[in-house]
């Protein structure tokens, strides 16, 4: 409970700074739930849209929690906020190849 402490305020001091954001994600993952790993991730990327590594983070955990649909979604958000992402673009296409949707990775 502490480091979330530590976190709350340095996210209320720099809402804007990527690397706090990662940080507190991953300490979220390792000591708290999927739900609340999942909305600290939605919160990261409404101050920091350009953050790729903070959709992908997100994305990711959807998917390993077998929610595919999640993940399209959040790398549709992702696709909105960086069009000209290659690695957006990528795990995308690896999204789609993973779950035999070869149809789906050609139309991206």
């Amino acid at each position: 409970e502490c480091a979330r402490a530590i976190y709350a305020v340095a996210l209320t001091t720099f809402p804007t700074k990527k690397s706090v954001w990662v940080r507190a994600a991953q300490h979220e993952k390792a000591h708290g739930t999927r739900e609340s790993l999942d909305a600290l991730l939605r919160r990261a990327v409404s101050y920091c849209p350009q953050a790729q590594v903070l959709w992908l983070m997100g994305a990711k955990e959807k998917w390993q929690s077998g929610d595919v649909e999640g993940a399209r979604a959040i790398l549709n958000e992702a696709f909105r906020a960086n069009p000209d992402s290659e690695q957006v673009w990528l795990a995308a296409q690896k999204l789609e190849s993973e779950n035999s949707q070869p149809e789906r990775a050609r139309k991206l």
